[in-house]
């Protein structure tokens, strides 16, 4: 299929701002994909190049598709350069350029949707002496052979931004409509398989049926089932019934360990390999599970030291790190708690939790300084969840768990099958989309960051506030951040620049804790965190795991109740 079609859907999701017309628009088009590129298509809608779990990036950056448009079309990179600073769209200045381009091909064949797949593909790819000269080149080729408008798509593929608002929300309701299911049969679909065109692949391959028979693959990381929080013990009971599993909640990051054959792997929530950095964790693996099957177990890496949990500042700079491994190792040693089982040579995901937990309970040889299951308990009072509660705040971990006893697992949601209480103060996770450069002894440092919730409707981020209290001129402790650190972290995903603002390629997820929720028309949020304070990077997070516009107003609501 040709690329101009799918920019012509482009363009129209991004004329369209009514969600029931940008699903109408999909749906159609969804049914005249062709099947050798249903992959591709898919890909290119989400504005992917790479999935989650390949841990690769194209790296382009704004002033790499700036050399690209001024060799493609003839044009200075300084005339090109403040197109973009007037139009802050790399897409607009593209497109005019290709328009009005000095430089016109003869011979062009026109783009099909694999072609600027691959060559995208290609970029990130590339790599050692020579590989930004060809990045530039490669992309270059693209929008010499491009129409001004797949230009204007080109170019914000290029930077990660299609700017067309549509999330997986709305790609789950499309795919819904087209082929007559209910969305939350392909969202559980999806969260599975995390591929949409593996999923429509399935429909179209092997029937309807197909979408209800989907097993994890393992060594593929699947959307985690989510909690929603509660206030007290009671509110928990009442979303997941009594009795209930209560659990200790660890302040580690959540793990899925995948075993096939012989292979290990271990991946984040935010379905990032992190394999490599853990390997005393797959020694206790390889000791304290069974090791002549193959498993999907969930449960949370915690550091652990002299029989103490450590905070998660600690186990961070393990997730991060990918030098001197074994030096971390003995530095900051680590435990798993185990709390589920998805996989045990057979799909578990429909099996109640109870009989879930009664297995992995039966499978593990616990050895508390290696690999044991999450501490927790059956229970239908109240007293007894509080003080557990209180035991779990004493030994210095987050809260505690509500489990429903009875429930499926159900990948990527919240669905009330998972309550978490914590703390009476609640913190939000926000992702870093702007920074500011400080001045006088902060000079050379960026200080003060915006930060955004989701919509998960149409994928965009919102803006919340700024902060800039919580991280310190110099360390005082190993575990602070300072602003040197942060600036060192953001700089490389710095998109564009004007005076002392930059806006950043949002992957950075930072937890935050604030005075009150306000309403506020200064963000397009439409609300403001007074007084946020920074806690804590949070590596082990993506931009899906973020808190969301509903989250923000339900937190405001009962804030004023």
């Amino acid at each position: 299929m040709e690329f101009e079609r799918l920019a012509n859907v482009f363009k129209n999701l991004e004329d369209k701002s009514e969600r029931l017309v940008k699903v109408d628009i999909l749906s159609k088009f969804i049914l005249e994909i062709d099947k050798d590129s249903i992959k591709e298509t898919f890909m290119l809608i989400g504005g992917n190049i790479f999935y989650p779990w390949e841990d690769k990036d194209t790296e382009i950056a704004e002033k790499l598709t700036i050399k690209a448009l001024s060799i493609a079309t003839g044009y200075d990179k300084q005339y090109i350069e403040n197109l973009f600073v007037k139009t802050g769209d790399m897409g607009l200045v593209a497109e005019k350029l290709v328009l009005e381009k000095k430089q016109r091909s003869i011979f062009t064949k026109k783009l099909s949707i694999k072609d600027v797949y691959d060559t995208f593909r290609s970029i990130g790819l590339l790599g050692g002496e020579g590989a930004q000269d060809k990045k530039i080149r490669y992309l270059a080729n693209l929008f010499v052979s491009s129409t001004p408008l797949e230009a204007r798509y080109i170019a914000r593929l290029s930077l990660e931004d299609l700017k067309i608002g549509v999330g997986e929300g709305i790609i789950i309701d499309s795919i819904a409509k087209a082929f007559n299911f209910r969305s939350e049969d392909i969202e559980k679909a999806y969260f599975i398989l995390n591929d949409f065109g593996e999923v429509v692949k399935l429909i179209l391959e092997k029937g309807s049926e197909a979408i209800y028979n989907i097993s994890p693959i393992l060594g593929r990381p699947i959307k985690v089932m989510l909690a929603i929080k509660a206030d007290s013990a009671k509110e928990a009971f009442d979303v997941v019934g009594r009795p209930a599993m209560i659990e200790y909640k660890y302040d580690g990051f959540r793990v899925q360990i995948h075993k096939k054959g012989n292979e290990i792997s271990l991946w984040t929530r935010r379905l990032e390999n992190v394999t490599d950095q853990f390997p005393d964790v797959i020694e206790f693996i390889k000791e304290c599970l069974p090791m002549d099957k193959d498993f999907l177990v969930e449960g949370e890496i915690v550091g652990y030291h002299d029989r103490k949990y450590l905070p998660f500042q600690k186990i961070s700079q393990r997730i991060r790190r990918k030098y001197n491994i074994e030096k971390m190792v003995k530095e900051i040693p680590v435990v798993v708690r185990l709390f589920d089982i998805i996989y045990y040579d057979n799909s578990l995901l429909n099996v109640p939790f109870k009989e879930r937990r009664d297995l992995l309970k039966s499978i593990v040889k616990e050895d508390e300084n290696k690999i044991s299951v999450s501490e927790g308990k059956i229970t239908d009072s109240e007293e007894e969840a509080n003080n557990f509660f209180n035991d779990a705040i004493r030994n210095g971990l987050e809260g505690i768990m509500f489990k429903k006893l009875d429930a499926k697992y159900q990948p990527g949601r919240r669905v009330g099958y998972m309550v978490k209480l914590k703390p009476v103060k609640e913190s939000i996770d926000v992702v870093i989309t702007g920074a500011e450069w400080g001045e006088g002894k902060r000079g050379g440092w960026l200080t003060s960051y915006i930060i955004s919730i989701l919509d998960r409707e149409t994928g965009k981020l919102l803006e919340v506030g700024e902060v800039s209290s919580g991280l310190k001129e110099k360390k005082e402790s190993e575990d602070d951040i300072t602003f040197e650190d942060m600036t060192k972290i953001l700089k490389p995903l710095i998109r564009e620049e004007d005076g002392k603002m930059v806006k950043i390629i949002p992957k950075i997820v930072i937890e935050v804790l604030y005075d009150e929720i306000q309403k506020s028309p200064k963000y397009s949020s439409g609300f403001a965190l007074r007084f946020p304070r920074f806690v804590r990077l949070r590596p082990d997070k993506s931009i899906e795991d973020i808190d969301d516009i509903n989250r923000l107003y339900d937190l405001y609501r009962n804030q004023k109740s």
